[in-house]
């Protein structure tokens, strides 16, 4: 439980304001580029959908791993929770005009960078 509340706060205090005119969230599924903090890199899918009360659920595929995090956005940034290996996470993106997402996300041990590019 203590778990799950982390994870909320995390995301309720990674927030701003609305989306700018041009930026579109898109839901449904992206392709994932990212690099890990030690500059590892990885790819993957993630699949977007709208969640409660104008929330998002996130799921990303990684290999083997499947991680699934709730999200907001505020002021033109996608912000989600989620949760690896029993540790909390965070990952924050720029919403960009043509729906592609950039961004940096942790877990506690440095940042890594990821793109999400709309199928």
């Amino acid at each position: 439980m203590t778990r799950i509340r982390t994870l909320l706060l995390a995301c309720l205090m990674t927030a701003a304001l609305a989306l700018p005119g041009q930026a579109q969230i898109r839901e449904g599924m992206y392709a994932v580029e990212g690099q890990n903090p030690d500059g590892s890199t990885y790819q993957g899918q993630f699949l977007l959908q709208p969640g409660p009360q104008g929330s998002w659920i996130a799921l990303w595929q990684v290999g083997n791993a499947r991680l699934v995090g709730l999200g907001i956005i505020q002021a033109g940034v996608l912000a989600i929770s989620f949760g690896v290996e029993g540790r909390p996470g965070i990952a924050a993106y720029e919403v960009e005009a043509d729906g592609k997402l950039r961004g940096t996300w942790s877990t506690g041990g440095g940042l890594g960078t990821e793109s999400l590019t709309p199928h």
